[in-house]
Formats: structure tokens, C-alpha cells, sequence
């Protein structure tokens, strides 16, 4: 019973801290618009902070329940600095020098908390070492946290895909996995708290906080999942398709034609469709729409056929990759500006 009463509570408890950012943050999480910016006026930052509290006070009513393991949970806490570490960049910008070994540091901690990998991780394709899979899947949860902040550059997107991924996974894993349906729920009802907030046109921003926890909290869920047999990993990359196409595909782009992939800019696919549509929430449906019609049956199949996990990733990803070069992904706008909407005001 306290477990149902405690997901009303999160969805408060998200909506009440995103209030009071918008309220009393505007002196010291202040979002000022630059060039590449696609909002127009200051707004406060860093309501990702919501999310992130809700959650683990979430966490803490399945653990103390027995919902959630100690392990899992455990597991799961590695994304607390992550999350620390956002935000305090979110206060005062912080060096990559300082970000990437807590990064480094918080995946090597998980990894080393999961332990060997299961196999076959790779659909039985490939078998690799020990350690070398280790050192793969630490690259790999690092990148997905610094791909799921690339992607947090227009209203709604980086929240409307947490619900998105977190509902899915909720529906996909077995009944047998109660413990991270749990969790996919209180992820999905602490985003959505902030989520009111982040409409167009955007009252709170997410900031490096919530960006980079929501990338590394649903790359632990992944693996826990891949690890416990419930849902392969590659479920999850589909799910999480739309960003990991775009991001890959501008970063790609960007390196060939000799930009530094570390320089801020604009020119992601969704950035360039935002600029053409000149709407936030229109990129947001649309993604939605793709994220609904095309990827979630392929993640579906996916779960019920886990033999070919590798191949449908790959089936889903590239021809979102191919449609975001055909976006212009990567490479410059030709109009810096956005067009002055009502999504954007």
C-alpha cells in the first residue's frame, strides 16, 4: 500500500521542487540565452534536481518495502554523483576535468557492482573478454549520458523521452521483475512532475542535473535488466533510438568535416527541425510519433526474440541516422536564428 501511495507522492514531490526553482532560482540558476540558444528569454535552470530527489525517495520507500534489493539498489545509487556533479555545473560551469573522472569513476563502480557480463551480450554474434566488455560498457554508459545532455536543447524532448523510455520499459519487462517495473514507474512519475513545468513555453529548464542523471539512471536500469535476464540491453538502445541516431550521427558528421566535437553548437537533426518548423512542441510530437510508431514494436520484438537484439538495433538506428543526415545533422545552420514563436517566447 505505501508503495502505490508513494508514486502520487513523487509526482508531488517533482512538481513542488520544479515550483520552487521556478520561483526562487531565477538569482542563482539562471539560463541566459547565447547565439546557439533556441529560447529567447532567461530562464531558470537545474530542474532536473526534482527528478533526481523524487527518485531516490522513491527508491527508498521499494527498498524499505522489499521491492528493491539492496544490490539493485546499490547499483542504482551510482547515478547520485552523476547527478551531484550536474548540478553543482549547473551552478557554476565546471571543467571536463572534474566531470568526466566522476563520470568514469561512478560507470567503473556499477560495473564493478553487476559484475561479469552475461552472455551472449552481443546476440551471440561476438564474444568478447572479460575486461574488454567492462571497458566497452563503461564507454558506453558515459557516452550515453553526454548524448542524453546533447539532446536536452528544446522544451520537453529530454523529459517527453524519459516517459517515453520509462512507460515502455515498465510495459516490456515480465511480470517477473517487479521490483524494476517499480522503479520505471517512479522514474516516469518523478519526469513528469518536472515535465509540467518544461512545456512550451518553458518555465524551468532541466539543466546538466537532470540530463546527465536521466542518460546514466536508464543505462543501470538497461543493464540490470541485461543482467538479471528480464530485458536485453538492446531493448533499451532501441527505445532510446531517436537520441542515440541524432547525436551519433551530428558528432560523426562534425569530426569528418573537422569540427571539435567537445565545441558547443546547433546543428543536431532535431535542432535543424526545430528551426524549420519553428516550434518546440511540434519536434517533440513528431518524435513522439517516431519514437511510438516505429521503435517501440521493434523493442518489442526485440524482448520477445532476444536472439536478435543486435540486429534489429541496428534495423531501427540506421535509417533514424540516415533521416537525421537528411536533416542536415552535423553540419551548419544556415539561419542561426529561430524563428520567434510561441513555444519559444
Amino acid at each position: 500500500m505505501w508503495v502505490w501511495l508513494a508514486l502520487p507522492g513523487a509526482f508531488l514531490l517533482s512538481w513542488f521542487i520544479s515550483a520552487l526553482l521556478v520561483r526562487r532560482g531565477g538569482s542563482w540558476l539562471l539560463d541566459v540565452p547565447v547565439e546557439r540558444s533556441a529560447h529567447h528569454r532567461a530562464t531558470p535552470r537545474g530542474g532536473g534536481i526534482a527528478i533526481v530527489i523524487s527518485t531516490y525517495s522513491f527508491l527508498i520507500i521499494l527498498a524499505s518495502q522489499g521491492f528493491l534489493n539492496l544490490f539493485q539498489f546499490s547499483v542504482l545509487l551510482c547515478a547520485l554523483p552523476v547527478a551531484v556533479t550536474g548540478f553543482a555545473d549547473d551552478i557554476r560551469s565546471l571543467s571536463v576535468k572534474v566531470r568526466l573522472p566522476v563520470h568514469l569513476l561512478a560507470a567503473s563502480i556499477a560495473l564493478f557492482l553487476l559484475g561479469p557480463v552475461p552472455e551472449p551480450f552481443f546476440s551471440g554474434l561476438v564474444e568478447l573478454p572479460y575486461i574488454l566488455m567492462s571497458a566497452l560498457l563503461m564507454i558506453a554508459l558515459v557516452w550515453l549520458l553526454n548524448l542524453y545532455n546533447f539532446m536536452d536543447g528544446i522544451d520537453t524532448l529530454a523529459a517527453g523521452q524519459c516517459l517515453f523510455v520509462s512507460g515502455a520499459a515498465a510495459i516490456l519487462l515480465p511480470d517477473t521483475q517487479v521490483a524494476l517495473v517499480w522503479v520505471c514507474a517512479g522514474l516516469f512519475v518523478a519526469t513528469l512532475g518536472f515535465f509540467l513545468w518544461n512545456l512550451p513555453p518553458a518555465r524551468l529548464f532541466m539543466g546538466d542535473v537532470g540530463s546527465t542523471f536521466l542518460g546514466f539512471f536508464l543505462g543501470l536500469l538497461g543493464l540490470l535488466s541485461h543482467f538479471d535476464g528480464s530485458l536485453s540491453v538492446w531493448v533499451w538502445v532501441l527505445l532510446m533510438g531517436v537520441f542515440i541516431a541524432d547525436t551519433t550521427c551530428t558528432l560523426l558528421r562534425r569530426w569528418a568535416s573537422g569540427f571539435s566535437v567537445t565545441q558547443g553548437h546547433s546543428t543536431h537533426a532535431y535542432q535543424h527541425l526545430a528551426r524549420r518548423l519553428g516550434s518546440h512542441s511540434q519536434v517533440a510530437w513528431l518524435l513522439t510519433a517516431v519514437n511510438v510508431v516505429w521503435l517501440l514494436p521493434l523493442a518489442w520484438l526485440a524482448a520477445e526474440h532476444p536472439e536478435y537484439g543486435v540486429a534489429l538495433a541496428f534495423s531501427g538506428i540506421v535509417p533514424l541516422m540516415i533521416a537525421a543526415a537528411l536533416l542536415g545533422a552535423g553540419t551548419e545552420a544556415i539561419a542561426n536564428a529561430v524563428a520567434d514563436t510561441k513555444d519559444q517566447a
